[in-house]
């Protein structure tokens, strides 16, 4: 079985401009990786361009399903920072549940489960 192999986004970047120099036979070749990479990386080639250099994996823009939900409870939770008050993980889910309520966010499509509720901490860098 064969290896998986991960490359920075940098080593990705010289790839696609080798490729479109010398083409992406030639560049696999030159790189030594496989055939079906090289069209991968010139789709992503823009949002290759303005990641950090040494990222792995790119999969896409880190947002939630429902940014106008996330950006009125960051605005939330930092005028609860502002104000000296305790902030828990059961008031960050509550006050979601309550935001996407108001904005008429049926309840079997958003639920601000723990999961939820921590990966959006650390989406937008917040800490309890």
């Amino acid at each position: 079985m064969g290896k998986y192999l991960s490359y920075a986004a940098g080593f990705k970047l010289k790839a696609v401009q080798y490729a479109l120099q010398h083409g992406n036979l030639a560049a696999n070749r030159h790189f030594g990786f496989g055939a079906t990479s090289i069209h991968y990386w010139r789709e992503q080639d823009e949002e290759l361009k303005v990641t950090k250099t040494t990222r792995r994996a790119f999969r896409g823009a880190k947002t939630g399903r429902y940014p106008n939900v996330e950006e009125q409870l960051v605005r939330h939770i930092r005028e609860l920072g502002q104000d000296s008050c305790a902030v828990s993980l059961d008031i960050v889910q509550t006050e979601a549940c309550r935001i996407a309520r108001v904005q008429r966010i049926e309840a079997k499509k958003f639920k601000a489960s723990s999961g939820w509720t921590t990966h959006f901490m650390r989406r937008h860098g917040l800490a309890l």
